[in-house]
């Protein structure tokens, strides 16, 4: 046994070009069902409390999260094995996410303590899977130290935060925070030596994080007529029109963003790529957690018009978040040839429908014309990308999407 060791602990090594295919492994999809769990309650939180505040703290609990994941699939995409060590680094950062989403929902009151040191926890394993990843590959170096140092002095302010509480606490967390995000745009540089090879399945790994905040637009919309009264075709309606309105993510993203590689070989626009993917989950989540409201109003008198309008906005600024994010996102994407519709065309169309979902709100419509409003720009985008598609050279093929 012990002559095998190595068979099953492996030592880290860094994939180079040429290696093998891209593959999402069933490790990888079942490490992914735990940020199920804990997006979901951040967006039940959101839900029962439509309101600027919760808002905030929705926001500001998101974005740990989704740089945990991040974290994950990037390493993975660079030194993943298929040994005993992987799946215990992985086992470890599923337990300290299970440990987060029990906390996520309180993360700024009475769970802000736990969510902070499971952050951190879960912070304290990858960074050291960085640091193995060093020790056994000396010319990644000049990426993985910034990263190990960087990242160290992070877990320790998330740390004393936890302990703080407080304005002082909020401010060293956001200070780790921001350490987290930057240190990675300080090494693009040397990533290109450090990393020669290009992003092998990244784009699907994205693609499916994408999938698992469409899921809670699905259950926002199951939930809402689940919680009906009694169901009557109004209802049936609204239920059918929230379904409607998150198939539609599904449709604008899939056709235009998630068929096309990241422009892996320039690293700042992969860089670009990867950090807007933030604000369109962090919008596809907010719908979520609204439509439910959008399928049966939720209060009665003043509290119902408070509710509502806070439903209103925020329906309306995930929409429009979720649309500036992909005019974003396509300056990043490899079109390897002439594009379907030029970026002069569709990034000004976007950032306008971004405007128009913004206007809705303050229409005298109800809440339910209004998701119908949402839908139109929605069909606006999907018949564009129909009619581009069926013009172009792409008809027929099978190795094309």
């Amino acid at each position: 046994m012990l002559t095998n060791f190595r068979l099953w602990w492996q030592k880290p090594q860094l994939h180079v070009p040429g290696s093998e295919a891209k593959r999402v492994t069933w490790l990888e999809l079942f490490y992914d069902l735990i940020f199920v769990v804990v997006i979901s309650r951040l967006a039940h939180h959101l839900a029962a409390h439509p309101d600027l505040k919760t808002f905030t703290e929705f926001v500001l609990l998101f974005i740990p999260v989704w740089w945990i994941w991040l974290s994950i699939a990037y390493y993975n995409e660079r030194f993943e094995t298929f040994d005993l060590s992987f799946r215990a680094f992985t086992f470890l950062q599923m337990l300290s996410v299970a440990a987060i989403a029990a906390t996520a929902e309180y993360g700024f009151s009475k769970t802000a303590t736990g969510f902070a040191l499971s952050y951190a926890f879960a912070r304290a394993v990858i960074t050291f899977m960085w640091w193995r990843a060093g020790r056994h590959n000396p010319q990644t170096r000049v990426v993985t130290d910034v990263y190990v140092r960087n990242f160290s002095l992070s877990i320790i302010l998330w740390v004393i935060a936890a302990f703080v509480g407080g304005p002082v606490g909020l401010a060293l967390k956001a200070a780790g925070l921001l350490i987290d995000l930057l240190t990675p745009l300080l090494t693009l540089r040397d990533q290109v030596t450090a990393f020669p090879a290009a992003a092998r399945k990244l784009p699907e790994r994205f693609g499916l994080f994408v999938i698992i905040v469409l899921g809670e637009n699905l259950v926002g919309t199951v939930n809402g007529l689940a919680d009906a009264g009694s169901v009557d075709l109004v209802t049936l309606v609204r239920f059918s029109l929230g379904f409607l309105l998150g198939f539609g993510l599904w449709w604008i993203y899939f056709d235009y963003i998630g068929r096309l590689e990241p422009d892996s070989h320039d690293r700042r626009k992969f860089a670009l790529w990867s950090y807007l993917h933030l604000p369109l989950v962090i919008g596809i989540t907010m719908m979520g957690a609204m439509v439910q409201h959008a399928i049966v109003p939720q209060g009665e008198g003043a509290e119902l018009h408070s509710v509502e309008a806070g439903v209103r906005w925020l329906l309306a600024g995930g929409f429009a978040l979720f649309y500036l994010a992909c005019a974003g996102l396509e300056g990043t994407l490899e079109h390897g040839g002439t594009p379907l519709i030029a970026a002069r065309t569709i990034v000004p169309l976007r950032i306008a429908t971004a405007g128009a979902a913004l206007l809705l709100p303050l229409l005298p419509v109800t809440l339910s014309w209004m998701v119908v409003g949402l839908i139109l720009l929605h069909v606006l985008h999907a018949i564009l990308g129909v009619r581009a598609w069926f013009s172009s050279g792409n008809v027929g093929r099978t190795d094309i999407h």
